[in-house]
């Protein structure tokens, strides 16, 4: 048996899929498509004389990365919609009698939720097959980007699925380099106008973990969920959830993400008066704003998705970050473009605690 890895470092990657449907026309298409990007990351991986690994690594993957895959099976008939509404529809159109079944046994309040029922044993199996095949075949921790599927009466910890009603969650995986489900986050926050009118559910706070590891304790905070501050003033049950994380201990947070809005455009919910860029707007009350006041937290892994499908258009630049100290952030890696694929690296030395401290070398 090899010995364990040493941890004196850790190696951090924020993977940039740049997707299109043709990704999500099969599950071996989505499993190839990320197992490529995972040789990508095992090239990149520092190696003793004999070809193994020096440290343990993170690899973090984008959110809403899952969301697609309900649409499996079904790319022929849903190319020319023009929007994902109307892909849903000849969706449901199509598994009508998994409708009905869905219908029956859950008694969903809307049709999106439903559907999403219907088609989550597959969409949870593309995932758990894809994320923990790639933590098992390449010695990763994985954070496995999101999806949309409901709670499991069998747990997250097996390719199989049972949904224990049609409430739906946008919903993240975390894998250990065994290949084992050790953590599941629901998104908290559901970003109004996008989630909050497709029928999803947010998740509870209280629910959020942080997970041991061999360079401290990493916790998932997706996307919205790592604003320090509502986009709106109608959102009274918003919850700044890094520092739940903070107060859990956290050493490092994967915040997977996906930005649908133009990142050098004005920001959708400017102010009367204001005139933020969405990209302005991300540093000034996203993540990288709110690391500064935490206590226990150092480092952030921050993937955006990029590329398109129907209406939607993903643009944004990952972030790899550090809190240097009290009130001082800084970034250790971006993305050269928010519109192209690419996957961020960085390795970080870990204290006499196993945690990640200060100064990084990339």
């Amino acid at each position: 048996m090899d010995a364990p890895l040493p941890c004196t470092h850790v190696e951090l990657f924020a993977v940039q899929p740049c997707i299109s449907l043709e990704d999500y026309s099969s599950e071996e298409r989505f499993v190839d498509r990320h197992r490529a990007l995972a040789r990508r990351i095992d090239t990149l991986r520092a190696r003793d004389a004999l070809g193994r690994p020096l440290y343990p690594a993170l690899a973090v993957w984008p959110e809403m990365v899952g969301a697609p895959l309900g649409l499996m099976g079904h790319l022929h008939r849903v190319r020319r919609s023009r929007t994902t509404q109307g892909a849903m529809i000849r969706v449901a159109l199509t598994e009508a009698l998994a409708l009905a079944s869905a219908a029956l046994r859950y008694r969903p309040s809307s049709l999106e939720e439903c559907l999403y029922a219907a088609v989550a044993g597959r969409v949870h199996r593309a995932m758990w097959r894809t994320f923990s095949g790639i933590a098992r075949d390449f010695g990763l921790w994985v954070v496995g980007g999101s999806a949309l599927l409901p709670r499991s009466k069998l747990g997250a910890d097996t390719e199989d699925f049972v949904p224990v009603n049609a409430r739906t969650y946008n919903t993240s995986y975390t894998f250990s380099p065994e290949g084992r489900c050790v953590a599941v986050t629901r998104k908290v926050n559901l970003v109004p106008t996008q989630e909050d009118v497709v029928r999803l559910s947010p998740g509870r706070p209280e629910e959020l973990e942080v997970v041991p590891t061999p360079f401290g304790r990493l916790g998932t905070l997706i996307c919205y969920d790592g604003f320090r501050e509502a986009h709106t003033s109608q959102e009274p049950s918003f919850v700044p959830a890094a520092r739940v994380l903070d107060a859990l201990g956290a050493d490092i947070i994967a915040q997977p993400s996906a930005n649908a809005w133009a990142w050098d455009g004005p920001w959708a919910f400017n102010a009367p008066g204001e005139t933020q860029l969405r990209c302005e707007q991300w540093f000034n009350e996203g993540l990288y704003s709110q690391l500064a006041a935490l206590q226990r937290v150092r480092y952030a892994v921050n993937p955006q998705l990029v590329g398109s499908f129907f209406e939607n258009v993903f643009e944004a630049p990952s972030l790899i970050f550090e809190r240097v100290r009290p009130g001082e952030v800084r970034v250790l890696a971006q993305s050269a473009t928010p519109r192209a694929e690419d996957v961020l690296h960085v390795t970080v030395p870990l204290d006499l605690h196993g945690n990640a401290s200060r100064a990084p070398q990339a």
